[in-house]
């Protein structure tokens, strides 16, 4: 199975994010496009992108009632995102309502539908941190927990730790796609991840997507740095 790269644009403007992506040029397909640069550009960053011929996954992680999230997924999807996600801990109603949404919504525009995402526990988070939130699970059954409501609801998948990765993937099944930021290569510093993989390692749990930030964006050299990773996936 193969394990797509995906590069995290957090930069705080449109034109230091489309100056790496055209340094990148063909060698990188996917981007993520999250709060920092969204709330900086505005979806006509995503908008760009897309004409460049480039896949965004949107993480705004959106999480409030049905209604409001509606209507901010709808511009997600008229930006022709291939992939966006919302919190897990919004609770199984609001996913339920997100999967159908999603599908209708995509159906009305004629585009293609997008890859809809939980995010389950976020990877810079640890079981002590569950406790203080009042969580009793451990931190791998919660995840598992909240996975399977997201599957359950209609969802296409989790945004997870890479060491939670064969988990989902025997529970709930192989076609269940698995996000992983938290991948750190040999050679790069953890920074604020706590739950961390190399892509190799990654690659054999079977995930789906690493999305991967600073080790490529603060490189002396981002091609070479991406090249890199990509050979380990390889």
């Amino acid at each position: 199975m193969e394990t797509k790269l995906i590069v995290a644009l957090d930069f705080d403007s449109k034109e230091k994010a489309l100056r790496l992506v055209e340094e990148l040029g063909e060698l990188v397909e996917y981007y993520k496009v999250g709060l920092e640069l969204f709330s900086r550009a505005g979806i006509g960053v995503v908008e760009e992108l897309y004409k460049l011929g480039k896949k965004v996954f949107l993480d705004l992680k959106y999480h409030d009632i049905p209604n409001t999230v509606k209507s901010a997924a709808k511009v997600a999807v008229e930006a022709g995102v291939f992939m966006y996600n919302l919190h897990a801990l919004g609770g199984f109603e609001l996913m339920r309502q997100m999967a159908e949404f999603n599908s209708e919504y995509s159906k009305e525009l004629g585009v293609k539908r997008p890859l809809l995402i939980a995010v389950t526990i976020l990877t810079s988070m640890k079981e002590e941190d569950l406790k203080e939130l009042g969580i009793e699970r451990s931190l791998e059954e919660e995840v598992l927990h909240l996975a399977t409501l997201a599957k359950k609801a209609g969802l296409d998948g989790v945004v997870c730790s890479p060491k939670e990765v064969r988990l989902i993937k025997e529970r709930l099944g192989e076609d269940f796609k698995t996000i992983t930021p938290g991948v750190r290569p040999l050679w790069a510093a953890r920074n604020d991840q706590k739950r961390v993989l190399t892509p190799k390692e990654a690659k054999e749990l079977g995930t789906d997507f690493i999305v991967v930030g600073r080790p490529i964006t603060r490189a002396q050299n981002p091609k070479e740095a991406a090249s890199k990773i990509l050979e380990e996936l390889s």
